[in-house]
């Protein structure tokens, strides 16, 4: 079951994203939602330290792939399931099948809290945006973007260890902390405003998925 994590330490965030993940090897499928109590930003697991040498914020490295994502104005959220709940094994370890069974709850959980949202690859708006290590800066046609304008409103990595997945994602709420263009990062500014609570975003993902 998805369920509301109180503490916004990041020393702490990522452990226990991978607490859910070890879980999930074990047969257990988990969620969490939780938030961040200062400007933080997670690096993909394969990015480079050498990105955050110039910028004046705290970072840690995520277990999970992707691009540089800035937190503490985002609902984060992160998700932990064994393959054999995806219809996968350990022969057939399908990142996009893996990450599409995994995306659709996230997509109907941001439409059921207000956030219009569903895959790029529906929309015109699929674009590249050159060399930049930010995560929002760019959309591929797997993101998750508001159907009408194109931007991004839920940033996604996925990561597949031995017999369990993890997805982590972010949405952005409120107006950024730091200007992401300050950090170097090729960033932008962007969220998409949503009064939800905690409790209404781990109703909302827990009717989504099937967990």
């Amino acid at each position: 079951m998805w369920r509301a994590d109180p503490d916004q330490t990041p020393g702490t965030q990522m452990a226990r994203d991978e607490d859910l993940w070890r879980a999930a090897q074990s047969g257990a499928s988990a969620g969490r939602v939780y938030e961040w109590n200062d400007a933080h930003v997670t690096l993909g697991f394969n990015q480079s330290t050498a990105l955050m040498d110039k910028a004046n914020i705290g970072w840690t490295r995520r277990p999970t792939g992707g691009k540089a994502v800035l937190h503490g104005h985002d609902v984060t959220l992160s998700l932990a399931m064994p393959l054999t709940a995806l219809g996968l094994n350990a022969d057939s370890r399908s990142v996009k099948v893996a990450y599409r069974a995994m995306a659709n709850p996230l997509i109907r959980a941001l439409n059921e809290v207000g956030i219009p949202a569903t895959l790029a690859e529906e929309t015109p708006f699929v674009r590249g945006a050159g060399k930049v290590a930010d995560c929002f800066a760019h959309v591929s046609p797997n993101d998750i973007v508001h159907p009408a304008t194109g931007q991004k409103v839920c940033g996604c990595a996925l990561a597949i260890r031995n017999c369990a997945v993890l997805l982590q994602a972010s949405v952005p709420v409120r107006t950024p902390l730091v200007d992401p263009a300050t950090l170097g990062l090729g960033g932008v500014s962007m969220f998409s405003p949503c009064q939800a609570t905690f409790d209404d975003w781990v109703l909302a993902l827990n009717r989504a998925s099937d967990l």
